[in-house]
């Protein structure tokens, strides 16, 4: 890990309480419980951007797909009523 730095933090009594059992739970320091926890944290906060981000470009695609179904059945439409004219003119 890289250099680190000490930092005074805040905490109710009780979250405190909760995270130190945790922590002697896991027979790590205090320390190393917040600092899992931050990773956690981030990691979880990286997954749910990138999640949004996939779901925008899938909400985006959807609609190009749409379009580009639509002009193929426009497309098909036409060329099946021009084939059903030539095989009526033919008979």
């Amino acid at each position: 890990m890289s250099e680190t730095k000490k930092i005074i933090l805040s905490l109710p009594e009780e979250l405190l309480r909760q995270a130190d059992a945790q922590a002697e739970e896991s027979e790590i320091s205090r320390s190393e419980w917040v600092r899992r926890a931050i990773v956690l944290s981030l990691t979880q906060s990286k997954r749910e951007r990138i999640r949004r981000f996939m779901e925008a470009g899938y909400r985006e695609m959807g609609l190009l797909n749409l379009q580009l179904a639509e002009e193929a059945v426009a497309v098909d439409t036409s060329d099946f009523i021009i084939y059903e004219k030539r095989i009526l003119e033919s008979e």
